[in-house]
């Protein structure tokens, strides 16, 4: 069975249940420093085959489900997931999401 991958810079602002391949740059922890270092997201930086680089956030509540799946460096194949904008205060790339 083939699986057709859609690239990171075809995804829109949407519930995407398309597959996409992506390499696992980093990975960390998001605390908010206002709140006492209160865990927010495991946050991760993204890239794909054509060298599109994204930013990929799990909240806090799911985030027991992937953790001890995930490994910087490897190789994933995600689908249905939830695409949205940057935050318009605070960006880590040039990236629209």
């Amino acid at each position: 069975m083939v699986i057709y991958s859609i690239s990171l810079a075809d995804l829109k602002v949407e519930h995407c249940s398309n597959t996409t391949e992506i390499h696992l740059m980093r990975f960390w922890e998001a605390r908010n420093v206002r709140k006492d270092g209160q865990f927010m997201s495991l946050d991760m930086l993204l890239i794909d085959e054509n060298s599109t680089v994204i930013q990929g956030s799990v909240n806090v509540n799911r985030q027991f489900m992937f953790r001890q799946y995930l490994s910087e460096g490897s190789v994933y194949r995600l689908s249905g997931f939830d695409v949205t904008c940057n935050n318009l205060n605070w960006r880590m790339l040039d990236a629209p999401f």
